[in-house]
């Protein structure tokens, strides 16, 4: 369990945007992995840990020998503090990363649906 997981513990500190130039310079999701994590100020070893992966594996990651799983993306940001390798995705796409936001009408079919789930169990 993770304290995002227990909000009670204290605080998590926000995640991030990395300055968009500093994502367009990036060529490789590794480049972006790496700028991720120089930008978050911390060792790759502690990042692998903190996102339960193998120092040597996200190693590969950052050399462009294997590719970040996208089931991590959530947890590396945690990690990291930030969206870089999110962003970078994204501008790779010709995109950029906004909040969603939810309108009143998505959100009454949203909470429709849960509370039907929890009747349902």
């Amino acid at each position: 369990m993770t304290q995002r997981e227990l909000a009670l513990i204290g605080p998590v500190a926000a995640v991030t945007r990395v300055p968009a130039h500093l994502v367009s310079l990036c060529r490789t999701s590794g480049e972006a992995v790496l700028l991720a994590i120089r930008y978050g100020k911390k060792s790759q070893r502690q990042v692998a840990g903190d996102i339960g992966m193998e120092p040597a594996q996200l190693s590969r990651i950052v050399a462009g020998n294997a590719h970040m799983p996208a089931d991590l993306a959530l947890n590396f940001a945690y990690a990291v503090k930030n969206w870089g390798w999110q962003q970078w995705v994204a501008h790779n796409c010709g995109m950029d990363m906004v909040p969603r936001i939810e309108s009143p009408e998505e959100k009454m079919a949203r909470l429709e649906a849960r509370v039907a789930e929890l009747e349902a169990a």
